[in-house]
């Protein structure tokens, strides 16, 4: 009897065994909640003058412009999903612009399916790699051509309105012209157009001068919609403590401010007032795309004449100013 009640002792202990055993086989993995940088910060709004995430909390994101994606400029080459992808691999960017031409020849007025559609491959690959992506009107006319822009934004707002990937530039640099008087009534006329179909999606406005004039945008804001920013663009070469000095006040008169495009000395991998203006973007809290992501042989491409149009650069592959860039971005604290 002994051995018998023994048996089934040993026998009830094998059956309990088994089925812990067996739940903890089936229970279904644990998957984190935030997979992608967009997950854990979510959609981007004004603050004050700060760019917050879904917390709430400051963000400040470093990554790269594309070149004009006019058609036959060179710079559409790069335009597809596997350089979006090696950026986030290999240089950790957070963010990329997609910067359509539009009034100059091979832009937007003369093949708008063709640009289209590299703006389209840019910001697919970037939702599907989880990166924060700019939609740039890259023109510096774009008050002559209001209605043209508010058909694409709509088109994008359409597209794009219900991912927080999604930031909108209606105007890349605007010359010499008015802020009250001219950029804004255009802004006004594009952003009521967006924000009929997209509530909340960020929007960056571009001021006077080449995107310099923050100072002229902080003294007559637009206050008929919520979540706009106003762009900030410098060229170390050109642009030093003066800027800084009027973006700063900019700042302090409470609007919020993003770099979308910034340039270094170009030829060299020193570059004192690189390190000047990444400190100060840091310090306030200013995200920042590195013009540009070319092959062109000028100071600012990224890149040497005939390197992959798929990623995969080695430093062979990268200019002076695309190796400063990238240890910029591969470094930039999250």
């Amino acid at each position: 009897m002994k051995i018998f009640k023994s048996l089934i002792f040993l026998l009830l202990t094998l059956i309990i065994t088994s089925c812990v055993q067996d739940n903890v086989l089936e229970d279904p993995p644990i998957v984190p909640e935030d997979t992608t940088l967009v997950q854990k910060h979510g959609l981007l709004q004004v603050n004050g003058n700060r760019i917050v995430d879904k917390d709430n909390e400051p963000v400040c994101f470093a990554g790269n412009s594309f070149f004009w994606s006019n058609d036959n400029w060179g710079g559409e080459r790069y335009y597809t999903p596997e350089v979006v992808s090696w950026l986030k691999l290999d240089w950790k960017t957070t963010i990329v612009r997609a910067a359509m031409g539009v009034e100059d020849p091979g832009g937007y007025l003369d093949n708008n399916v063709s640009n289209k559609n590299r703006v389209v491959t840019i910001v697919d690959a970037a939702i599907d790699e989880g990166l924060y992506v700019i939609i740039d009107w890259h023109s510096h006319h774009a008050e002559d051509n209001t209605n043209e822009a508010v058909t694409f934004f709509e088109e994008m707002a359409d597209l794009y309105g219900e991912y927080d990937n999604v930031i909108y530039e209606i105007y890349n640099e605007p010359l010499d012209v008015s802020w009250s008087a001219t950029i804004k009534p255009y802004a006004d006329s594009v952003i009521s157009a967006i924000r009929a179909i997209d509530p909340d999606n960020l929007i960056v406005v571009g001021t006077p001068e080449w995107s310099q004039r923050v100072d002229l945008a902080a003294a007559d804001p637009i206050t008929n919609y919520s979540n706009i920013a106003y762009t900030l663009h410098f060229y170390t070469i050109y642009h030093q403590q003066w800027l800084r000095d009027r973006a700063s006040a900019a700042l302090d008169d409470g609007i919020a401010l993003f770099i979308t495009e910034w340039g270094s000395i170009g030829y060299s991998q020193v570059d004192s007032e690189a390190n000047e203006w990444m400190t100060w973007c840091f310090e306030n809290k200013i995200s920042h795309c590195n013009w540009a992501v070319n092959d062109k042989e000028e100071e600012w491409s990224i890149l040497v004449p005939g390197a992959s149009t798929s990623g995969g650069w080695d430093d062979d592959d990268l200019t002076d100013a695309g190796k400063l860039a990238k240890n910029i971005i591969k470094n930039w604290p999250e």
